[in-house]
Order: structure tokens, then C-alpha cells, then sequence
């Protein structure tokens, strides 16, 4: 006989309750060594006794909850103790009590689906599409081992003669180096669900051993346009994010012709075009990257710290409680797609007892017009609680300001009718809030609308060539104190390129920003 205790909270610790448990095992009701598979249900904070004939039992909590997506996971005496193999939950001995504390969260995984691709497609997959190879994987989400032109630190020119930005070519092998995993944070798009919002999050999930306290990358990308992006309106439950282009409601189009705009926002960013993932790997880093996909430019609580402080809470009590995640171990558990159905593999029997982190050491980053978000965390703002429920996407901003150790403005341009004024007060102004931060920003001729250039010392500021050959010019600069780093590009120093001047900023600065150590 066993008793058990089992308790729920959030990511905030906050307590609530599920309407049930259920408890799977093998119970022996008499005499002998009779297994009989059993289920109970247990009230939630009401201990229990189960009669366990091999001390493991499968509990589940339920999931009416709204927003909240539950657990299923086991829990075994592993060599005298009693572990979970689910790192959110965890386990403690009160008395001849075995106490099992939950930490449930609102993040899952995205749907997924497999269309054969000669298949036409009428309408909305309500799902991200698939495909197979030599394994599966999101659409166009490929790791094909790169090759990176990384940005020489410094980056100014060693001659007077230059041909455009100084680079190394560096090999990036990122096949198994981690594994980009979406998921859908706030209510889920099922029949029957509470019809709140509910958000696309693309992840980067590091197969290393992260360590303590473990890197966060934020991302911000430019407004998602309605002229680019297939328009929805609150609770953006409609087109966003599955609905692909062309629009099959008018031509039907196979499969394999096919782009979800939303998801390969973050694929073109991150792995297929920019190259986000292998520029941060060239330069010996492997952070858990976040990157929030926001319909029709409505970017909800994403762009408040009390918004983003849950994301991050969210995010890594998934990574972790699924093990896909590790501060100590490089992660065996990985993301299956296989057959273009979503899960983790192995999804039990891995015990162990790593605590999921309360802190971290944050960097956000931001690209054009994306800097208006990482200008708007700086200061507190709140969440609009009529249309975004405080207990799904809510935490105190003290997790946040306190991990916040970096930004990351690249060729980022203020657009809400203050421009470079905000631009640099905000960024100075959060620089002195804390001893251990860093802006890192990046320009081109095109970009320098705004004017971070103020946070360097003009005493630091280093160009190259002194006269500018063929219009290929580069300036590098510093703070005094060494937490404000600047590089402005001219146009013609950042081509010849695939994309114009503002656009092959994003293509080599996060190479280079993140050569530099944390502070």
C-alpha cells in the first residue's frame, strides 16, 4: 500500500486545480501476486492509497483546465527513491507520503500533418505541413550543414583596398545539433475548446549540455503584413497560422507547391535563408532560440515583459519536462514527425530528477521594425486582460528583467512616429538599469534612420578604410565600459548579396554578436 498526494501549479506558482486525476497501475487487491490493471481517480491535494505491485504508477491530470495542455507521465521507486520522468513534475517524501508537485503548462506541440504531395489542397490544413526524406520534418526545414560567411570580430578592414564586410568561412555542422520544434502557446484549436487565442512559437531546441544558467535567444521579426501574411482577426483562430499560399479557397494547389507563410517565416529566418541557428553555432554558441510568429501584425502580449516573461517559463518547462533540453546531459529525447504526426521520443521511462530552471540569461534580438518590440520591453506595459487571460499569458516582469543580459539591434528601425529619439533613450536607459548587460547594433547606410550610434564613445569609433574605396566603408565602435558595441555598414560593404543592404544585415550581425561573451 501507497500512499500518494498529487498537486498542480503553473509556471508562477500558482496553485489550481484540475478537476481530476487518473492514476494507471498494477494493484494487487489480495493475496498473492495477482497484477490487475487498475485505474483511479484522485482528487486533486487528497491523498490516496494504491495498492502498487511494482512501485510505478502512470498519472494523468486532466485537461479541462482552460489553456492549460496537462500531463501524462510515471512515476517509479528507482533505487530507493522516487522519480518522475517528466521533469515538471516532482517528487518529495512527506512522511510515508509520496507528494507529486505539477507544474502544468500552456504550451504544446503544433499540429501536424502529412498531404502526399501531388495531393490537391482545397482549404485550411489547420496543421503545419510535413514532408519525408531521409527522416521528416517541417516544410523547407532542413539542417544541410552550411557553410557561414562569419564576420570577422573586430570587424573593421585590415587594408585600404577592400572588396566588402571582412568574413571567415565557416562550416557548420548542425545535423543533430538540435531541433527546431513549433509549438502553439494558449488555447487549443480543438472542437470543444475554450475559443481563446492561441499563439505560433517556432524553438530552437539545443542537443548540447546547456548548462547554468542556460542561453535564451528572443527574436522580433518586422510586422506580419495582411498584404503578405493571410489576414486573421482576434481571436486569430481563422487563417492564422496554417493557412498556406497561393489561396487554395480559390485554387486548389497540390501539396508540395505550397508555403505556410507564417511557419516559414521562422524556417527562411532561422535555418533556410538568414541562417539565424548556424551564424550563432559559427561562433561557438547553441542557445534555446524563441521565435514568436504574430498574426496580422498584432503582437498581443508577446511585446510586453510580463507577456514574455511567460513565453520563456513556458517554453523551457516544455524543452525541459520533455527532456528535449539538458543542463547537465546532452538530451537523448528529440522530436518525432514520423508519418507528419507531432511527438517526443522516447515519451517515458528517462527518470531523473533535474529541476527545470527559474532563471536564465536572456538575449533579445530584433531585426527593422521588430526593434519597436524589444524597445517596448524595456519598460513595463500591460496586458490588454480582457483579450489575453493573465492566468495563460502572465508572469511578473522581475523573472525577465532580471535574466535580461543582452540586445541584439540589428539595423533596427524605430517606426512608431518617435523613431531615433526612442530608439536611443530606451536603449540607454535600460543599459543603466543593470551592471551586467550589452546592446550590440548593427547598420547599414539604409537602416540608420535611427540612432543608436550615441551609446559608443566617439573616442572608440574606428573606420575603415579612411577614404571610402568603390563606396565600401565600415565603422566599429565602443562604449567606454565596453557594454555598447556599434557597426554601421555603407551600402556597398554589404554586397554582393543575395538580398539588398537592409536585409543582409540579419545575414552576418548575429554571427557576430554572439562572438561576444554574456556580461
Amino acid at each position: 500500500m501507497t500512499r500518494f498526494v498529487v498537486r498542480v501549479r503553473d509556471v508562477n506558482g500558482r496553485e489550481y486545480t484540475p478537476p481530476y486525476f487518473v492514476a494507471r497501475y498494477a494493484s494487487n487487491p489480495g493475496p498473492g501476486e495477482v497484477r490487475v490493471p487498475t485505474l483511479a481517480r484522485l482528487a486533486p491535494g487528497v491523498p490516496m492509497d494504491l495498492h502498487l505491485v511494482d512501485d510505478s504508477v502512470n498519472l494523468t491530470v486532466g485537461t479541462e483546465a482552460s489553456g492549460f495542455s496537462g500531463e501524462t507521465f510515471n512515476v517509479r521507486k528507482v533505487g530507493g527513491r522516487w522519480l518522475a520522468d517528466m521533469r515538471a513534475a516532482t517528487i518529495s517524501m512527506q512522511g510515508d507520503t509520496v507528494a507529486v508537485d505539477v507544474v502544468d503548462g500552456t504550451v504544446r506541440l503544433a499540429p501536424t500533418v502529412f498531404i502526399p504531395p501531388e495531393q490537391k489542397v482545397k482549404e485550411n490544413p489547420r496543421a503545419l505541413l510535413c514532408e519525408p526524406g531521409q527522416g521528416w520534418i517541417y516544410y523547407g526545414a532542413w539542417l544541410i550543414n552550411p557553410t557561414i560567411s562569419r564576420l570577422r570580430n573586430p570587424v573593421v578592414f585590415d587594408n585600404a583596398t577592400p572588396a566588402g564586410y571582412p568574413s571567415d568561412v565557416t562550416k557548420v555542422n548542425n545535423d543533430g545539433s538540435g531541433s527546431l520544434v513549433f509549438l502553439e502557446w494558449g488555447f487549443e484549436a480543438t472542437p470543444g475548446a475554450p475559443r481563446g487565442p492561441r499563439f505560433l512559437i517556432a524553438v530552437w531546441a539545443p542537443r548540447v549540455v546547456l548548462g547554468t544558467p542556460p542561453q535564451v535567444v528572443v527574436f522580433y521579426t518586422p510586422p506580419t503584413k495582411v498584404t503578405d501574411y493571410p489576414a486573421d482577426a482576434y481571436p486569430f483562430r481563422g487563417r492564422y497560422p496554417y493557412y498556406p499560399r497561393p489561396d487554395v479557397a480559390v485554387a486548389p494547389t497540390i501539396a508540395k507547391d505550397l508555403v505556410q507563410p507564417y511557419a516559414y517565416l521562422a524556417i527562411n529566418y532561422l535555418i533556410a535563408g538568414y541562417k539565424i541557428i548556424p551564424q550563432i553555432q559559427a561562433a561557438g554558441r547553441n542557445p534555446v532560440v524563441i521565435f514568436p510568429v504574430h498574426p496580422s501584425a498584432n503582437w498581443g502580449p508577446l511585446g510586453t515583459q510580463r507577456g514574455l516573461s511567460r513565453l520563456v517559463k513556458e517554453v523551457l518547462r516544455f524543452l525541459y519536462g520533455r527532456k528535449l533540453v539538458s543542463n547537465r546531459v546532452a538530451p537523448t529525447a528529440r522530436l518525432s514527425l514520423d508519418a507528419g504526426r507531432a511527438s517526443i521520443f522516447p515519451s517515458e521511462g528517462l527518470f531523473d530528477d533535474e529541476p527545470i530552471p527559474t532563471r536564465w540569461a536572456l538575449t533579445v534580438s530584433a531585426f527593422s521594425n521588430g526593434i519597436d518590440r524589444a524597445l517596448d520591453l524595456c519598460t513595463s506595459h500591460p496586458i490588454d486582460e480582457t483579450l489575453y487571460d493573465p492566468a495563460i499569458f502572465s508572469s511578473p516582469e522581475a523573472a525577465l528583467v532580471e535574466s535580461w543580459r543582452e540586445i541584439w539591434d540589428i539595423d533596427g528601425v524605430a517606426d512608431d512616429g518617435k523613431g531615433a529619439e526612442r530608439h536611443l533613450r530606451n536603449l540607454q536607459t535600460w543599459l543603466k538599469e543593470a551592471e551586467r548587460r550589452a546592446v550590440r547594433s548593427y547598420h547599414s547606410g539604409e537602416g540608420m534612420r535611427t540612432a543608436p550610434r550615441a551609446l559608443v564613445d566617439p573616442a572608440f569609433v574606428e573606420t575603415r578604410p579612411a577614404k571610402s574605396y568603390k563606396g565600401v566603408r565600415i565603422s566599429e565602435g565602443s562604449s567606454a565600459d565596453k557594454r555598447a558595441t556599434w557597426v554601421e555598414f555603407s551600402d556597398a560593404a554589404l554586397q554582393p548579396s543575395p538580398y539588398d543592404a537592409h536585409h543582409t544585415v540579419p545575414a552576418i550581425a548575429f554571427g557576430h554578436a554572439a562572438q561576444f561573451a554574456l556580461p
